[in-house]
């Protein structure tokens, strides 16, 4: 294990780095701050073109949260009035 300062690692964060990727564990300490453990990053397998999914599906429902078919029907009711066209704005 490699354990150094933070005062120490500033001049050799790209060798610590390197030796963390190689697989040695390496600690940077501070006096009065935290400790931190560097470590290798993990491959991702990204998927191919023709096996990316085709939609999100409900993947994102738990950041934006969900509607119940009342609420929908109340939100495009009160947008109906921007679906309409205004003929007299065309000449």
């Amino acid at each position: 294990m490699i354990r150094v300062s933070l005062k120490e690692a500033e001049g050799r964060l790209g060798k610590l780095m390197q030796a963390a990727a190689a697989g040695q564990e390496v600690v940077i300490t501070s006096d009065d701050g935290p400790t931190v453990r560097l470590l290798p990053q993990q491959e991702v397998e990204t998927p191919r073109a023709d096996q990316a999914p085709k939609s999100i599906g409900r993947a994102l429902d738990r950041f934006i949260g969900t509607w119940t078919a009342e609420q929908e029907a109340e939100v495009l009711a009160a947008v109906q009035i921007f679906e309409q066209v205004d003929e007299s704005f065309w000449g």
